[in-house]
């Protein structure tokens, strides 16, 4: 991968948009999509065309680009409930999940689609009924949370609030509804809580060990640095940052880059674990740009 960031960006765009089917999928199996219908588009995890339009939006692919809105239009017509007025997965022990939604969002924002009306009802469940527990919560059987443990156990999903955050971020300030910004300064108060990336209850450890390593993209796990980087776009300033933004600068390089510590199974490439990364020490160099170097 080029070492320019422009460059970069633009090698990768080129190769994932020529690994493109004709009916605008990424990474289709034709005998997963027989034997698990259910998971179309979201499956095999990284490469499906959920996790492809993922890495556009963070490659800052531009709007307008006709297979890549056409893609959208797939995913969002297959995951979008009317009855429920979210974005869901078949699968009800995984209902409702704020990763996927915010994902959704987020990328509904970047490459538009015609999209207003999911995104605003989305938006609107998820401010009626998003969860911020610290471990100290009982999951209902019965509807909304219909027994969902995994996004809302004893300690709500923190990757779920991360990725409702980021698809937030993407909206506008002028067109943040009051569901809009009361949901986003929860999900920043929910962070804020965390110090970014550490534990609460025992602040001395990392949340997860997978939040300090840094990767591209940032699929369904965010690391620490997608986190910052949500954070510096809205202009959150808080000594609560101190110690992840200690840590960011702790990781540079001696020549001024930032490696990639975390490697995904996306549809091409972004770079060798281990070596430095164009778009990560991009999205570092712009989160202290305004935070201090």
């Amino acid at each position: 991968m080029p070492a320019d960031v422009s460059q970069a960006r633009q090698h990768l765009l080129e190769a994932i948009l020529s690994r493109q089917d004709e009916s605008f999928r990424w990474g289709y199996d034709p005998a997963q999509a027989r034997h698990r219908p259910e998971y179309l588009y979201y499956s095999p995890t990284y490469r499906a065309s959920l996790w492809t339009l993922v890495l556009l939006a963070d490659l800052q692919a531009p709007p307008g680009l006709a297979p890549v809105e056409a893609a959208l239009r797939l995913v969002s017509d297959r995951f979008y409930s009317p009855e429920h007025g979210l974005f869901r997965l078949p699968d009800m022990c995984r209902f409702p999940i704020p990763c996927l939604n915010g994902n959704l969002i987020h990328l509904h924002q970047v490459f538009g689609a015609g999209s207003a009306e999911r995104v605003d009802s989305t938006i609107a469940f998820f401010a009626a009924h998003q969860r911020f527990d610290d471990g100290d919560y009982r999951t209902p059987g019965d509807y909304p949370y219909c027994g969902n443990r995994y996004c809302y156990g004893r300690h709500t999903c923190y990757w779920g609030v991360v990725k409702l955050l980021k698809g937030l971020s993407f909206v506008p300030k002028d067109r943040r509804s009051a569901d809009a910004r009361r949901l986003l300064q929860a999900c920043l108060d929910f962070i804020l809580q965390h110090e970014v990336c550490f534990s609460s209850r025992h602040p001395e450890r990392l949340l997860n060990p997978d939040i300090a390593k840094l990767t591209f993209p940032n699929g369904y796990k965010s690391d620490f640095l997608e986190i910052l980087w949500l954070l510096a776009r809205e202009g959150v300033r808080e000594a609560r940052l101190g110690r992840a933004l200690d840590l960011l600068r702790s990781k540079r390089q001696p020549d001024g880059t930032w490696l990639l510590e975390k490697h995904q199974n996306t549809v091409v490439s972004v770079g060798q674990p281990g070596r430095p990364n164009a778009l990560i020490t991009a999205r570092a160099n712009e989160v202290l740009a305004f935070y201090g170097g």
